[in-house]
């Protein structure tokens, strides 16, 4: 016996719950013939009739009835691997590797995460946190799709696309420096451990390029894993760090925050490699990501309080 046709156990099924061959035809978008002719075929399938006529309504077999149990079990054994395949074709080509720090996530990129996602439910994003150089690797090698890094990048496979300028700032122990200082230079910071969140990334080389204008060199350098652990190492004491201006959005209790002199810039850009093929939903994000920049105020550029009289 050949293999049942689930457009004929459908037909036969629609036809007994109808009890009628004009129904049946009307519901399944078909013509009375053809249903007439489906019907046929699967008794002859199955070689056995399927199907009483009293009258012109149809009534099941004992074999009908027998059978129509598992034609209900084979349809939506059937409906279930259409829906699990249509499910993996419309997440097909919609999941987006974007990777940022986990300081651009929380101070530039939070709100517009949380807006992409909120209008493109479907959209697989996977998010990799992690320092600028290991980003600029994995957008290098093909493990992610966009970047949010820091400048300066020199890579001819990539393109890079700045969006979002602010200073650096220095962090100190509240109580580390008597009297506070209004400003931070190579030779104040020179006097305590530097904080660092990676040997080798944009943050020590800034900090070492500036200290060097003033011709001074960290006393010494601890090693945490990200810009967050320096603000808490800072705040708790262990030394001082530079990390971007965004991150004075949120004062630490513990922490003093102090303009750099002479002063750094820092630029953040979105960067992609550039036999990347052309993908809709990667353009959105990219959008996007370009334009979280209209809502942030540069440290440097934020309305300066004034003290309350009295």
């Amino acid at each position: 016996m050949r293999a049942l046709n689930p457009d004929q156990l459908r037909t036969f099924s629609e036809v007994v719950e109808h009890g009628s061959f004009t129904a049946a035809a009307k519901q399944l978008n078909l013509s009375q013939p053809a249903v007439s002719l489906q019907i046929r075929e699967l008794e002859a399938r199955c070689g056995v009739q399927l199907l009483d006529r009293l009258g012109k309504k149809p009534f099941p077999t004992a074999a009908g009835r027998q059978l129509l149990i598992h034609a209900k079990r084979i349809l939506s054994e059937n409906e279930e691997a259409l829906s699990s395949m249509r499910r993996i074709s419309e997440a097909s080509g919609h999941q987006v590797r974007l990777g940022m720090s986990m300081t651009t996530l929380a101070y530039v990129a939070r709100e517009t995460i949380r807006r992409f996602k909120r209008e493109n439910p479907r959209i697989d994003l996977v998010i990799s946190l992690s320092p600028s150089s290991p980003l600029v690797e994995d957008v290098r090698n093909h493990s992610l799709d966009l970047a949010v890094v820091s400048l300066p990048i020199d890579d001819a496979q990539l393109i890079v696309r700045p969006f979002y300028e602010d200073s650096v700032i220095a962090l100190v122990p509240e109580d580390h420096f008597t009297p506070a200082p209004d400003r931070a230079t190579p030779e104040l910071l020179a006097s305590a451990p530097f904080i660092v969140q990676d040997m080798a990334g944009v943050q020590t080389r800034l900090a070492q390029e500036w200290f060097r204008t003033g011709g001074h060199a960290p006393q010494s350098f601890i090693e945490v894993r990200n810009l967050e652990a320096c603000r808490a190492a800072v705040a708790a004491g262990l030394g001082v760090s530079i990390v971007p201006g965004v991150m004075a959005q949120q004062p630490m209790e513990g922490l003093l925050v102090l303009p750099l002199d002479p002063p750094v810039r820092r630029q953040l850009a979105v960067v992609e490699h550039k036999s990347r093929l052309p993908n809709a939903v990667i353009d959105r994000l990219r959008t996007a990501l370009l334009a979280s920049a209209d809502s942030l105020i540069p440290l440097d550029k934020r309305p300066v309080e004034k003290p309350r009289p009295g």
